[in-house]
């Protein structure tokens, strides 16, 4: 992607949007796996993995598949800690860069 000055908090976003969107995936056994990037560094975005998968929650559109799944995993949990729907996604170490020829 290419960020310009102009409207550069909205790229980041979207960009931020999209990784979540890649990254983030809800098995059909209602768990939820998060890419281990992102547990490493979740403090900077919540005090626990509870809350980390709220804030995830709000970041996604309302209307989306991915926030309804995530929300209905959330519904059979009960008394149970979140953490225990939570998987985390190893970290992928091979990179690949697309660059304009």
């Amino acid at each position: 992607m290419l960020y310009t000055g102009d409207g550069v908090v909205n790229e980041l976003e979207r960009a931020k949007l999209e990784y979540l969107q890649a990254s983030i995936v809800v098995t059909s056994a209602k768990k939820i796996g998060l890419p281990e990037l992102l547990l490493r560094n979740m403090h900077d975005f919540a005090q626990d993995l509870e809350r980390l998968v709220e804030w995830l929650c709000q970041e996604f559109p309302t209307s989306g598949s991915l926030r309804k799944s995530m929300v209905e995993c959330f519904r059979g949990v009960n008394n149970a800690k979140g953490s225990s729907i939570v998987e985390k996604i190893p970290y992928e170490f091979e990179f690949q860069y697309l660059l304009p020829m």
